[in-house]
């Protein structure tokens, strides 16, 4: 192309994982526009759960706390009769679901993008691409005409029709279900309890969940519903509502009725050439476990530092590469445990439901598992592979970690998702086991029982007990002793987006080592023990909040080399960077940004009947 890009990235698509995108890249000083085809914002929700690691990675960026102020955490989750999954036995700060309106997330991410610098153009639909080897330039058109963006990266975040995805010539496999669920946004003469409620059997599943001012967010699925364009009426809802609960709970004062379709698709790739894609433009799922909102927030929060990186030039080898091998591994993850636990919810076997619910009743008794699966189904046992641990670094071996324990043979015990609730698939059972005691998982129950009614508890190794933070895993909100000043969290040292290396040795060597790469790593001296890090001398959190590079307190003499090799692997070469853009503070950012919203005409609607998934 003859002309310089005239931005570092485009963002196609202003939903939550578009804006979470553009946020991380301007925090990091690249300069953004997000395209996105509605005029204006959508006040529906398609999706409204946001689970604890997804407000952990908000919270590394400063989003969580205007969050939780307009959502709700819900602190149990009944995936059966007689089950229980308690998220305030977890150890986060966020121990609940957080039950917040897609459009409230929405609005708090573009604020935070606009505050950063980012123009967020509405009514701007793209219709053609071409890339080469020093840019994109995207054909983009509203009601006052058409021109042309150009850019040195575009990320298509624009959802399930991804024009992105489709004039990059990206293949979209998979299928469609058969069944059609209902959906609603409506109030409850005789409303449930105030958890997330899972209820199934006789073909069909129902999920009900509390948005806190007596309104309920109405999921149903039955296997002899097919999809139909019919508008969904009260009185059908009603009558759904009474197979799954028994009696008529008197839906009223319907906010939204829909019916939609479920589809299962993963992209081929996540990246061409200078194109990538996140979110639903990259993967669809059934959105039994409310896990698409959250999978799309955490592509982004992954992609932005290295999308950053390669803009800024400082990029090491195979690090962009790395966005697809850790996060397509988690996307294959989940769809193949909702595709088993929709299948199992749905199941019109009695004898599928009875069992299912006799063993989650009986291993959710049991607090070592309860917390392990409340950890799965939350995202904080999330992670990637990598090579390295004490005084190893690296970018990865290439695939994902399954974020429940490493890859290995699998148990019959554990094959479907929690409960049908979508948890990523498992590969061992070891850490169920050492829950149970030694009756190696099955704790008396027959295995064709336990098959049916966990529906595949997650790779829940070892990793149950144990202590310390192990390379490639989230690291959680340390509570950081600074001399001379007071404790800090972790999280509160990430505003900016840069890795940060915390240096628990007396002399603060590694410290002074970081120094050499200026604005990308922000070293901390550590002035005292902190609990979680026990036998560790030095630690690189990744601006996504895993562990990069851990070291024992072992050869101190050779310290400084290895905190110098581990930069180097991860952060570059040392040295300045030149930014193009913005370079905002710690917490804050530069330059206030601004919202160009085009006088196009309204957008031609979807069709109201269909509604697309979260």
């Amino acid at each position: 192309m003859a002309n310089a890009p005239e931005q570092s990235v485009i963002v196609v698509g202003a939903g939550p994982t578009g804006l979470a995108l553009a946020c991380e890249l301007a925090a990091a000083g690249v300069s953004c526009t997000v395209l996105e085809r509605r005029t204006s914002p959508s006040a529906q929700s398609r999706a409204m759960g946001l689970y604890s690691r997804t407000m952990e990675v908000l919270d590394l960026r400063g989003h969580a706390d205007a969050l939780t102020a307009v959502g709700r955490p819900v602190g149990r989750m009944v995936p059966a009769r007689g089950a229980v999954l308690d998220f305030t036995e977890l150890d986060t700060r966020f121990p609940a679901l957080h039950v917040i309106p897609q459009s409230r997330t929405e609005e708090v991410l573009q604020r935070h993008a606009l505050d950063l610098g980012v123009i967020v153009q509405r009514g701007a639909e793209v219709f053609g691409l071409e890339q080469d080897g020093s840019g994109v330039v995207l054909q983009v058109r509203t009601e006052s005409g058409e021109w042309e963006e150009s850019a040195d990266y575009v990320v298509g975040c624009d959802g399930a029709h991804s024009a992105v995805r489709e004039l990059a010539g990206i293949a979209f496999r998979g299928r469609t279900y058969d069944i059609a669920p209902v959906l609603a946004d409506v109030r409850l003469r005789k409303p449930p309890p105030d958890d997330v409620l899972v209820l199934s059997g006789g073909g069909g599943v129902m999920v009900s969940v509390p948005y806190g001012d007596g309104l309920y967010r109405i999921a149903v699925a039955r296997r002899d519903r097919p999809w139909t364009r019919e508008a969904v009426t009260l009185e059908e809802l009603s009558e759904l509502l009474t197979l799954s609960l028994g009696f008529d709970p008197g839906p009223y004062d319907a906010e939204w009725l829909a019916r939609f379709k479920i589809h299962q698709r993963i992209a081929d790739s996540y990246r061409t050439g200078r194109v990538l894609l996140a979110g639903d433009a990259a993967h669809l799922h059934s959105p039994l476990g409310g896990q698409g909102l959250n999978l799309g927030i955490q592509d982004a929060v992954n992609l932005g530092w290295k999308l950053a990186a390669a803009v800024q030039g400082w990029a090491p080898a195979g690090l962009l590469d790395s966005y697809e091998t850790e996060r397509r591994p988690q996307a294959q993850r989940i769809l193949r445990a909702t595709d088993r636990a929709t299948a199992l919810a749905t199941s019109p076997s009695g004898a599928v439901t009875a069992a299912r619910r006799v063993v989650l009743a009986g291993l959710l008794g049991r607090r070592t598992v309860r917390r392990v699966a409340g950890e799965a189904i939350s995202g904080l046992r999330a992670g990637y592979g990598g090579r390295g641990g004490s005084g190893g670094a690296g970018l990865g071996s290439g695939r994902g970690a399954s974020g429940l324990g490493g890859t290995g043979r699998r148990s019959s015990l554990l094959r479907a998702g929690l409960g049908g609730l979508g948890v990523g698939s498992g590969e061992r059972a070891s850490g169920l086991r050492a829950g149970l005691g030694s009756s190696g998982g099955r704790a008396g129950l027959g295995g064709s029982g336990v098959r049916a009614g966990l529906g595949g508890l997650g790779s829940l190794r070892a990793a149950v007990g144990g202590s310390g933070v192990r390379v490639g895993r989230r690291v959680g909100d340390l509570t950081v002793p600074r001399p001379g000043g007071a404790p800090v969290r972790l999280y509160e040292l990430m505003r900016d987006g840069r890795f940060v290396l915390l240096d628990l040795t007396v002399d603060g060597r590694g410290a002074g080592v970081a120094e050499a790469w200026g604005s990308r790593v922000c070293p901390v001296l550590v002035a005292g023990p902190v609990g979680e890090l026990g036998g560790v001398a030095g630690l690189l959190v990744r601006p996504d909040g895993y562990a990069a590079w851990v070291d024992g307190e072992g050869d101190p003499g050779g310290f400084e080399g290895r905190v110098r090799e581990a930069l180097l692997r991860w952060c570059g070469a040392e040295g300045p960077v030149a930014r193009r853009g913005v370079e905002a503070g710690p917490g804050e950012g530069a330059l206030a940004g601004r919202e160009r919203e085009s006088e196009a005409a309204e957008v031609e609607p979807e069709e109201s009947a269909e509604v697309e998934q979260a």
